[in-house]
């Protein structure tokens, strides 16, 4: 095959390169760590259909082994009553009632495919992705390109002294040129990279033309390329959004080549062995076997086999997890029971309290309710105002919201102590400099050993006092640190008027907070302090694009409680009272304590409210700390829970700080009040809304296609760093090898690890997450929710495709509707709560389900 290269072939090997990048999601640096379903180009699929793809492309399966759910189901954690309502539910042909008559043997349907799902031979979970040639033909080959790639992305991304090798060059240029004069390379490959083609699309068309592939067969080389280093692939893949000099065109270009190079000449592709059906004949034996059913006798063969041709290995995995789900659905699922409700005018609470819808703060809203006389609510924690933020020690601007928006405004955080600013700008500058100048050191190749000698006495003291009495290192550091001056937000500035009113009406609306204000009104963002952790921002507020919660928070309360903006409101049907306060907090998510932010700001007449406030918080710590370190590995339970949450967060050697969103479960979109005094275990996204303050649907709408889309990357992220730790996870953080601000690799060298290390969803070489799949309840009219699911395609594909389940119902008395296959349906989930629902190999109880 001979192809004529022109700028339309290299348009089409291009095309080919973005087609097969879907395979695998961008992967963010770990300083802004977003969580993303690392299979997200797969959901235009069905999830079954997805299954068998994955499987196909990356060499695993998306859900725990057959042989996993059948020890499940022995256990009793899968009961049989739920297999058999998942069978019904995604084998339609399986609920017919009628007897299927086969000469003088009798059965059904149902009890055919279930006797399929408990004994015919289990689907193996793969172990090797899309083979590229040299994979097939020399595994030393293939570990080579691997090792090749690996190298020289890594000083292309790393923050090394000597990793920046490409001057300013794109990636494909600047390898053509470094890789001719590796050494290290045998000559005849160091002549072929230099009379490869200058543009990375005709070298690709090269190796295309080497092997003999064309349409589907080109797409597939390419893409096994692309997967053969899926972290690598994804972070230059993320990077290449935003620099022209790198692109996955010139990644593939790479690994061809030193691939066709370094094989010996003449080596042709392999030929893969057809399939047998081999894997059907056992399968009809098994169930035949458990049924007594005799296969000599030709109509009974028939009847099994034309059964089981209702399904296969991927939709017994399918059917499993549903059933699999179905406990935790129960467990987490709001009661429809009627609400008791007064005439009674209730007594107006001491404050509302705004935290974000992060599983975390579950607890704390609990621990808080049940402390003293405090509301609480529920919001995405960007609190509704998209900002970039610039800090007043002069670093970088960050975006603070979600990824799915581009901030429009700038924030700055600024403070009439001018002088006192600078020198404590100044004080931060130089610790921030001593940092970077103790880092080159450590990444030259001498200088370590100088510094060693001169200063080694003095870091050696230090590491020991940081490893022995991590609260005493943490103490003597922040005793060093300047304190900073009094700051304030400027959002009350950069926004105008229309913007400030148009976020505080979106923010109150969306969460149903129009009238019936507390004199306070905090609002909550949420950071995590940790020490020595490279995956610290995978802790912080998603919401916020993997930064804390505190700029959001401010300027949430400061456009809250500007005059103008209340004026406005009032016009729109939404009066704030006077003496109602906005407050900002942030909440630590390690040591749980809650921070007032501009403490300086709170009026004489709050004070004592305030004071109040604050004595609640500190009991819902204490409760909060010892209710989660009952769950996390190594927690000294007979100690205070506080003193032991602040080891955790200083402790440099601390690999499970906190559980993060580890259990998250459920999305769960209504009423404080079909949730309050229930016992979630902290597996639930909580969004506070009220259908009635929403009347043009806008708020819901929002909450679907923004929060709950982030909820699913979440979810789909713990998942699929649980069932497939070594391809979607980051492996176990002891082993950690941090490449610039990009990623971390698991030893010296091998492909960019992402996902999550396993410390956030395993204990040991045991699983603590349960990996199911998004259980979404919505209290809200099904009209408009159905307009939201025709109107969104994102929300659609989740839906329709089954990457979550969707129930909802239109108010509290009446029961949860199922999004199906046609339709709504009435859902047969039984809502009575499950006791004792385990999480993984951790108890968590479900207290009585009470509306």
């Amino acid at each position: 095959m001979t192809t004529v290269a022109t700028p339309a072939r290299y348009a089409t090997v291009r095309g080919w390169v973005a087609a097969s990048a879907r395979s695998i999601a961008p992967h963010f640096p770990i300083e802004t760590f977003i969580a993303r379903n690392p299979v997200a180009g797969y959901e235009t699929l069905d999830h079954e259909e997805a299954m068998r793809r994955i499987a196909h492309d990356h060499g695993v399966l998306l859900t725990p082994s057959e042989e996993r759910f059948r020890a499940l189901h022995t256990d009793g954690r899968i009961p049989l009553a739920d297999l058999v309502a998942a069978l019904h539910q995604l084998v339609p042909e399986a609920r017919s009632p009628h007897p299927i008559v086969a000469d003088e043997f009798v059965t059904t349907a149902t009890e055919v495919l279930l006797q399929d799902l408990l004994v015919s031979p289990p689907r193996a979970a793969t172990s090797t992705a899309l083979p590229t040639p040299a994979s097939g033909l020399s595994p030393r080959v293939h570990a080579r390109v691997d090792d090749l790639t690996s190298r020289w992305l890594t000083a292309l991304f790393g923050d090394a002294a000597w990793s920046t090798p490409t001057r300013g060059e794109g990636m494909w240029d600047a390898w053509r040129r470094l890789a001719a004069l590796d050494p290290t390379l045998p000559r005849r490959v160091r002549a072929g990279i230099r009379s490869t083609p200058a543009e990375p699309a005709a070298a690709i068309d090269v190796a295309l033309e080497h092997w003999g592939l064309e349409g589907d067969g080109a797409e597939e080389f390419i893409r096994a390329h692309i997967l053969a280093q899926p972290g690598w692939s994804a972070l230059v893949r993320h990077t290449a959004a935003e620099s022209r000099s790198v692109d996955l065109v010139s990644l593939v270009a790479i690994r061809a080549t030193l691939e066709r190079l370094l094989l010996p000449a003449g080596a042709t592709l392999p030929v893969r062995a057809p399939s047998t059906g081999r894997d059907e004949e056992a399968r009809l034996l098994a169930v035949a076997t458990a049924l007594r059913a005799d296969l000599t006798v030709p109509d009974v063969r028939a009847a099994l086999g034309r059964i089981l041709s209702l399904t296969d290995a991927y939709t017994r995995l399918s059917i499993w997890q549903e059933a699999y789900e179905r406990r935790t659905a129960r467990a987490l699922a709001p009661a429809s029971a009627p609400v008791l409700r007064t005439l009674e005018e209730t007594p107006r609470p001491l404050a509302q309290a705004i935290f974000c819808i992060d599983t975390r703060s579950e607890s704390f809203r609990r621990h808080l309710e049940a402390a003293g006389p405090v509301e609480t609510l529920g919001f995405a924690g960007f609190f509704a105002v998209p900002i970039s933020f610039r800090p007043a020690d002069g670093a970088p601007g960050v975006a603070s919201c979600p990824v799915l928006l581009t901030p429009r405004v700038a924030v700055s955080e600024s403070s009439v102590e001018r002088d006192a600013l600078g020198r404590w700008r100044r004080h931060r500058t130089a610790i921030a400099e001593r940092g970077r100048a103790a880092h080159a050191l450590g990444e030259s190749t001498l200088a370590p050993y100088a510094f060693a000698e001169t200063a080694g006495w003095f870091f050696g003291a230090a590491s020991v006092t940081r490893t022995l009495a991590p609260r005493l290192w943490s103490s003597v550091r922040t005793g060093m640190r300047r304190a900073k001056p009094t700051t304030r937000v400027d959002a009350d500035v950069v926004f105008s008027l229309d913007e400030r009113v148009l976020y505080a009406e979106t923010a109150l609306r969306m969460m149903g907070l129009v009238d019936g204000f507390a004199p306070i009104v905090l609002v909550c963002g949420h950071g995590a302090s940790v020490t020595n952790n490279p995956f610290a921002s995978g802790l912080q507020c998603g919401a916020c694009g993997g930064h804390e919660g505190e700029p959001n928070a401010r300027a949430a309360a400061t456009i809250f409680n500007d005059p103008a903006t209340r004026d406005a409101l009032a016009e729109r049907g939404i009066t704030i009272p006077d003496d109602t306060l906005f407050v900002a907090a942030q909440m630590d998510t390690v040591t749980d304590e809650v921070t007032l932010l501009e403490p300086w700001a709170l009026p004489a007449s709050h004070e004592m409210r305030v004071l109040e406030l604050t004595r609640h918080l500190e009991t819902a710590r204490q409760a909060n700390a010892a209710d989660r370190l009952a769950g996390l590995p190594g927690a000294d339970r007979d100690g205070d829970a506080v003193r032991e949450t602040l080891r955790r967060s200083s402790d440099w050697a601390e690999a499970f700080p906190e559980w993060g969103l580890m259990g998250n479960a459920a999305f769960i979109v209504g009423p404080r009040a079909i949730t309050a005094g229930v016992d979630l275990g902290r597996r639930a996204f909580l969004h506070s809304y009220e259908a009635a303050a929403d009347p043009d649907g806008t708020g819901l709408e929002t909450i679907l296609t923004a929060p709950l889309v982030v909820a699913q990357w979440i979810n789909a992220q713990y998942a699929a760093s649980t069932v497939a730790p070594d391809r979607f996870g980051a492996g176990p953080k002891p082993l950690h090898n941090v490449v610039g601000t990009t990623g971390v690799l698991s030893g010296f060298g091998g492909d960019l690890r992402i996902g999550l290390p396993w410390q956030s969803v395993g204990v040991g070489r045991h699983a603590h997450h349960e990996p199911v799949r998004l259980q979404v309840f919505v209290q809200a009219p099904l009209a408009r929710i159905n307009e939201i699911v025709d109107e969104s395609e994102v929300v659609r594909n989740l839906v329709v495709n089954r990457w979550i389940t969707l129930r909802a119902r239109e108010h509290d008395t009446a029961r949860w509707m199922r999004f199906g296959r046609y339709g709504w349906e009435t859902d047969d989930l039984d809502t009575t709560p499950v006791t004792g629902m385990p999480v993984g190999d951790h108890e968590t109880t479900t207290k009585e389900n009470r509306s």
